[in-house]
């Protein structure tokens, strides 16, 4: 599919959360995918809607907290082949977030691993985050975990979200609190930033890379950017997943 970014590029070996937000069919979906599909070990997409996807090639994930595998399921991993699992949680659960945070805890516990998270909103609220996700915000990189973060409404989420994110993606984001809070957790001026944010068309967005460092006289801001929608033919391999 191509490079994503020639800043930023996601170090299986490390592990860095991203986190993707803006209001429905802004293309947040789409970029999480997009880095979902370049990393090259195995992966876990916790899907809440159950539309998100991918759907293709992939394991499913079924049952709840006290179902769900505790580790790995290396018995059906085939001709030692990258392995994609996938879990559409039931959100009217009573045990809705306990089911979520058991797949969290698997992958932490496995290590080296991606995770897409669509809809973060609904599981780590703030002051309500539960432990394995509070784990995987505060010491992934101990585990090599990349992390792939979606979300449309980031003023209720946990703090660590956007703190510990090392990239984060902004599209359309119409609230002024959620343009604020983001404004502060990456450290720019809120009115700049939401100035940013409206010169943006349709499905293009900010990146804001907070391992950039300040630039000095003659070098190019790199810390927050504004980038094109992703290209059709892009968007149309994404939508086929």
């Amino acid at each position: 599919m191509g490079t994503l970014t020639s800043r930023g590029e996601i170090d299986p070996s490390k592990g860095v959360i991203i986190t993707c937000l803006g209001k429905k069919r802004s293309g947040k979906s789409k970029m999480a995918l997009l880095w979902f599909e370049s990393y090259p070990y195995d992966r876990v997409v916790i899907d809440v809607n159950g539309t998100d996807g991918p759907h293709r090639g992939v394991i499913e994930l079924r049952g709840t907290v006290d179902e769900l595998p505790t580790r790995w399921p290396e018995h059906l991993r085939e001709d030692g082949k990258r392995m994609t699992l996938r879990y559409h949680p039931d959100a009217g659960s009573p045990t809705f977030v306990e089911d979520v945070d058991a797949v969290l805890g698997m992958a932490y516990r496995t290590g080296r691993v991606c995770v897409l998270l669509h809809e973060v909103g609904l599981i780590a609220r703030a002051n309500r985050t539960p432990p394995h996700m509070l784990r995987i915000l505060q010491s992934n990189r101990h585990r090599q975990l990349t992390v792939l973060l979606c979300c449309p409404r980031p003023h209720t989420v946990d703090p660590l979200v956007l703190g510990q994110s090392d990239l984060v993606y902004v599209f359309e984001l119409p609230n002024p609190a959620d343009r604020k809070r983001v404004a502060e957790e990456i450290g720019w001026d809120p009115a700049d930033f939401a100035a940013g944010v409206d010169e943006l068309g349709p499905h293009e967005y900010l990146r804001a890379d907070t391992n950039e460092s300040r630039p000095v006289d003659g070098e190019t801001e790199m810390r927050l950017v504004s980038c094109p929608a992703l290209p059709a033919d892009v968007v149309a391999q994404l939508d086929r997943l």
